[in-house]
């Protein structure tokens, strides 16, 4: 079940894309550029990648929590020569009163990929990695955080199940039950060409499976169904409600991608399969990947490449969307410069041209499945102090106006629907774009 986008998101808000693989697309104008696509997927969460010499900027952060997207800090630290939490606590802190609830400290640590060859080599790779996992996860606790054990390659050098538990089992023994009780876990959804079932109910369905040896006939942990081992685990050490973040989804796993058709269905299918899950032990289902730069080896998995050219699996989510969603939208817009307006689900069309126009002038704004942008509301202020249009969301309602400002291109709003305004006799004005676009277009009318 979708439910509407808040600054309070509940587990059922489980949508969620991983953002650049790089830590320089944080600007003005990719706020601009990027919320609105987040919104128009429904997405409640992000995966940010964050350096450890300086922070995420405030105003892309704030931005996305105020419009109802939670950030996932994500720290790819070296190993072992990771800061210490005196480093990062400044970080840490900023992150905390801008209003990120979440952290991650490294990635795959299991796997030989993320150490140093010295590093990898030495005795205790476990109690090695918890040493300096430890002192971050407290200092994250300490800012009022919630620290995120880092998603483990599923298999990977080290078996990512026997890590897991030894991990688990070195914070129980070095007296941290506060943390194990707070802290929730990541897991790659990778689904190394499985279906969605493969693994399903963990090690109790699946007995005859052991580290680095998967039996005929038997499954394992490496797919879709990873994180089912994981709470499997966590059980065995006294955590019966773990909670996880699901990373990756939607491939098969690194250097090894779907087509683009066959990528839309596994989509589809992962929604479906999450939005049944009744124990809510999955937070978010972030896809990867949203965004990259054209000449970077993760342009090709981009969901969202220009304008104009997107995968496949867009048009399955929001379809999707529409399918799930079960809680119908009734807000209304309370603010000292905008008139009171009833929310209105947008009509295909309007009949006939209206003869009596009581409204001089309508300004139209797109309402998705789970709402409202924030962000609109922010941008249309300087407009609607100077001409003081009716504002709503109602195809039906702007067909009564002389005059109607369209807020939203052709994702918005379908050609049918802006002709049946212009067939009826209204003048209408279209303004598309990006965030800065937009407010740069109402500035100038």
């Amino acid at each position: 079940m979708i439910m509407t986008n808040s600054s309070e998101t509940t587990s059922q808000n489980f949508i969620g894309f991983h953002y650049y693989q790089d830590t320089l697309h944080y600007s003005n104008q990719d706020l601009a550029t990027w919320l609105p696509e987040l919104i128009r997927l429904s997405a409640s969460w992000v995966v940010l990648l964050s350096d450890a010499e300086r922070a995420i900027p405030e105003q892309f952060i704030t931005g996305m929590v105020d419009s109802g997207i939670n950030p996932i800090i994500h720290f790819k630290l070296p190993l072992p020569g990771a800061p210490t939490a005196a480093e990062l606590s400044p970080i840490l802190s900023s992150y905390a009163r801008w209003g990120v609830k979440y952290v991650v400290f490294f990635d795959k640590p299991n796997d030989s990929s993320s150490w140093s060859s010295a590093g990898w080599s030495h005795q205790d790779l476990v109690e090695r990695f918890i040493d300096r996992f430890l002192p971050l996860a407290s200092e994250a606790l300490r800012n009022e955080l919630i620290p995120v054990f880092p998603p483990l390659m599923p298999g990977g050098s080290y078996w990512d199940t026997s890590f897991y538990k030894s991990s688990l089992q070195s914070l129980h023994r070095r007296g941290y039950q506060d943390l194990l009780n707070k802290m929730v876990a990541a897991s790659y959804a990778y689904t190394f060409g499985h279906d969605l079932s493969w693994g399903e109910g963990g090690p109790r369905k699946w007995p005859q499976t052991r580290p680095y040896l998967t039996p005929q006939g038997s499954q394992d942990q490496r797919g879709f169904n990873n994180y089912a081992w994981m709470k499997s685990i966590a059980k065995e050490v006294g955590l019966d409600d773990l909670q996880v973040f699901l990373f990756g989804a939607g491939i098969q796993q690194p250097s090894s991608y779907y087509s683009p058709e066959d990528h839309a269905e596994i989509v589809e299918s992962m929604l479906s399969k999450v939005g049944s899950i009744a124990d809510n032990a999955i937070l978010g289902l972030n896809f990867w990947l949203l965004a990259a730069d054209t000449d970077s080896e993760e342009y090709a998995q981009a969901w969202i490449k220009s304008e104009t050219e997107e995968m496949p699996a867009v048009s399955a989510i929001t379809k999707e969307i529409r399918q799930i969603k079960s809680v119908e939208v009734e807000e209304k817009i309370e603010t000292p410069d905008l008139e009171p307006v009833q929310t209105y689900s947008p009509s295909p069309k309007v009949e006939k041209p209206v003869e009596s126009r009581p409204i001089a002038h309508y300004l139209l704004l797109p309402i998705y499945d789970w709402g409202v942008a924030d962000w609109h509301l922010e941008v249309i202020r300087p407009f609607v102090r100077k001409y003081h249009p009716t504002v709503g969301f109602s195809i039906q309602e702007a067909a009564l106006a002389k005059k109607v400002t369209v807020l939203g291109g052709d994702k918005d709003f379908s050609a049918e629907e802006i002709s049946s305004l212009r067939n009826g006799g209204c003048v209408v004005d279209q303004i598309s774009g990006d965030g800065t676009t937009i407010a740069t277009k109402l500035l100038e009318r």
